[in-house]
């Protein structure tokens, strides 16, 4: 075991000895007296071995160690007893170590302290105890081999008890086979935690594994480390361009170089994201809030919603900074991938420079802001009329969410603004002016399929946490990437599998909900059948007054009023719906057909009668 520890220790000073020995008086035991002098020591960087100097205290020096094999760098103990000493355990770097041979065989070594710095972090060390367990060995050229000269092994000090020994700092080796799970797990998007948890079940414990999570995540900074050899961009774009000929050229790929040929931004689309993009690319989330790589690069995923209400990408681009500049360049770039056909709705956060960007790229696409990241604002913004005002939060959720019509919003929210004296707050002022692109009332009537926020987005990038870290590269971050897609197409296929396989449980037995049942997917049924048995709840009568005035003035529409008849007078909440016999369309004042693509249960309730 010695014989392998050290030759493998010093195989470097070996081969490159110096042509000036130390001449050095050796005092030998009793147990190597009898032996031939010793070889004298060659020492590199001109350090003079020191007779002087400590040897090393087997219990308290802490060594730090770096495996050339693997470059697995650990904090290590030296170990002081003699059967904890494995054999598989190796020292490649003695430079590293601060370990030393003595000429006469005895091993010792520089104190391991770090020199005092404010911004340099010291290191905690067993304090030291003057324990004289130690273990001598000398070389024997003639032999070829290591052998014991001296060993000392009564502690002047307490041991650590069997069921802590796993806590005794020490080297940590990580075997091949450990690390090829190791890389296999976090590959798959199992984070380090977990993947010792993992190794920790299959050897029967945590503490049965002989290393721990800062050394799964060595053997994770070792492999990047080798993946960064060359540029990390371009060994990213390198891998794209490998897809795209994998794929026939049908991945769409662009990038865009600063001044000095360093990636500024990068947009990728699968061939499948066109695909999806070409069915149900008329909505799509665009959010810049995801950072989660190594560059701390905005990530943009284009997403979607597809037929079974999943997200779905439409591409991916990285940015290194968010000027408006760079979304022009982003969106147009994009909207050459999905072949120049610029979506109905892009809801987004209140980014000016985004704002600015869509305007110039897409005039003709309805832009809503994310109602959800506005209305988190409600409490800060405001918070002195929450405090102040009890009925304050109800008034202003009516006056923006209960109102159905624009008109209806204008009265309550002049109401509102002047019973709060609201009439000089610039903040309310400024979302007022913007009030079509996130008050309920004005952006009903823009198809947004079920979405009033980045929620989609944000929950993909969720999505994602699972497969990057922060110490994600591009080449990894794309790997990961095309993995994690890989997953959400699957869930798709196991969807359109259900949909045309299975068959849907019925509520109403009707003749249209059977119709629904064929024509819709499970998850768009599903929502449809709840609009239909609410429907049959609805109570609806014609509004002759109304349709007699349609009538006058050309219209073809009869005019009826749907409401719940359980509900009391003064606050029912009264649905008109406007229907056309003749062609068997109809439009209702909540406007959810418009905004979702589905019937409402008031139009439901009118095309029943």
């Amino acid at each position: 075991m010695a014989d392998k520890l050290f030759a493998r220790m010093f195989r470097h000073k070996r081969q490159n000895e110096k042509k000036e020995a130390i001449d050095c008086s050796l005092h030998l035991d009793s147990l190597n007296s009898s032996e031939e002098p010793k070889t004298p020591v060659y020492v590199e960087d001109d350090d003079f071995v020191d007779r002087n100097e400590q040897f090393i205290n087997l219990d308290d020096d802490l060594v730090d160690v770096e495996d050339e094999s693997d470059g697995n760098e650990v904090e290590n103990e030296v170990e002081n007893d003699s059967d904890n000493v494995e054999g598989d355990d190796e020292i490649d770097n003695v430079e590293d170590a601060n370990l030393y041979k003595n000429v006469d065989g005895g091993l010792y070594g520089k104190s391991v302290v770090a020199e005092s710095s404010q911004n340099k972090r010291r290191r905690e060390v067993l304090p030291k105890s003057e324990c004289k367990v130690r273990m001598y060995v000398n070389y024997q050229k003639k032999k070829r081999h290591w052998e014991v000269t001296s060993l000392e092994l009564v502690h002047n000090h307490g041991l650590v008890s069997p069921s802590k020994m796993n806590l005794v700092q020490r080297e940590r080796h990580v075997n091949t086979a450990t690390r090829s799970l190791i890389k296999t797990l976090y590959g798959s998007g199992v984070h380090n935690c977990q993947v010792m948890n993992v190794i920790g079940n299959i050897h029967g414990g945590n503490d049965k594994v002989g290393f721990n999570v800062q050394h799964v995540r060595n053997v994770l900074r070792d492999e990047r480390m080798k993946r960064f050899e060359i540029s990390d961009a371009q060994a990213g774009l390198d891998l794209l361009h490998r897809l795209n000929e994998e794929s026939g050229s049908k991945y769409f790929i662009r990038t865009k170089v600063d001044e000095e040929n360093r990636l500024k931004c990068l947009v990728w689309i699968d061939p499948r994201y066109i695909m999806a993009y070409q069915n149900f690319g008329d909505v799509m989330a665009f959010d810049t809030t995801y950072r989660t790589n190594r560059y701390a690069m905005p990530f943009i995923p284009f997403t979607g919603v597809n037929h079974h209400y999943q997200s779905v990408i439409f591409g991916f681009a990285l940015m290194r900074d968010e000027h408006a500049s760079t979304f022009e360049w982003i969106l147009r770039t994009w909207l050459e991938g999905v072949g120049n056909n610029p979506p109905l709705t892009i809801i987004t956060d209140q980014d000016q420079a985004m704002a600015s960007a869509i305007a110039v790229v897409l005039p003709n696409t309805t832009h809503l802001l994310c109602s959800w990241h506005i209305s988190q604002k409600f409490p800060e913004k405001l918070a002195h009329y929450y405090s102040a005002f009890p009925e304050f939060k109800t008034d202003f959720n009516n006056c923006i969410y209960k109102s159905l019509t624009e008109c209806v919003f204008e009265a309550r929210w002049a109401s509102f603004v002047e019973k709060y004296h609201l009439q000089d707050h610039k903040w309310l002022k400024g979302l007022y002016e913007l009030k079509h692109k996130w008050i309920p009332a004005y952006t009903r009537n823009k198809f947004s399929a079920f979405q009033n926020s980045t929620s989609r987005s944000e929950g993909m990038n969720s999505f994602f946490d699972k497969y990057v870290s922060s110490a994600t590269g591009l080449k990894e971050f794309i790997e990961n990437a095309q993995k994690a897609l890989a997953r959400q197409f699957m869930r798709e296929k196991e969807e359109d599998y259900v949909t045309i396989n299975l068959k849907r449980p019925m509520k109403l037995h009707t003749t249209l909900e059977y119709y629904a049942s064929c024509i819709y997917t499970k998850e768009m049924f599903r929502r449809f059948q709840d609009e239909l048995v609410e429907s049959s709840k609805y109570f609806v009568e014609k509004d002759r007054r109304a349709s007699e005035e349609g009538e006058r003035m050309g219209y073809v529409y009869t005019y009826y009023s749907c409401y719940r008849p359980m509900s009391e007078p003064t606050r029912r909440n009264v649905y008109f719906v406007a229907f056309e016999k003749a062609s068997s369309l109809g439009m209702c004042t909540c406007r959810i057909l418009e905004h979702s693509g589905l019937p409402c249960r008031h139009l439901l309730a009118v095309f029943t009668k």
